[in-house]
């Protein structure tokens, strides 16, 4: 469980920076179509669309990143659910110990009461009383 949570975590951080990465990008295209419209030089349109160009590899390397911690946190699960599946077996292989432990405690307690209420019968009908002397 541990594992899918940190799986879980990595994932969570991996989305949240791809999107951060997305608003840079989505504000950096807006701001390049406002230079644009407005006028600008050849130099700062090559330097915007520069950065443009850095944040989408950034995004497509966010990307990869997410896919690949998708696979962990896939893999965790079924890891997890597998661990969950043998845990159940045993669970159900000691359930069924204790219950057998269980009718043989049963079956020995009444086979020494049974034993001991079998003696204590003979041992009142073959009780004579003492011959008192004349």
């Amino acid at each position: 469980m541990d594992q899918y949570g940190q799986c879980l975590l990595a994932r969570r951080q991996l989305l949240d920076r791809l999107e951060m990465v997305q608003r840079e990008l989505s504000a950096c295209w807006q701001e390049w179509r406002g230079r644009m419209a407005g006028g600008c030089t050849a130099a700062e349109a090559a330097q915007a669309q520069a950065y443009q160009g850095l944040l989408t590899q950034r995004k497509n390397d966010c990307t990869v990143a997410l896919e690949t911690a998708e696979r962990r946190v896939n893999a965790a699960l079924q890891i997890m659910f597998q661990a969950r599946q043998q845990r159940e077996i045993v669970d159900k292989c000691f359930d069924k110990q204790k219950a057998r432990y269980g009718r043989e405690q049963a079956r020995a307690e009444q086979k020494f009461l049974d034993d001991l209420a079998g003696r204590r019968g003979s041992s009142i009908f073959a009780w004579k009383p003492a011959e008192t002397p004349l």
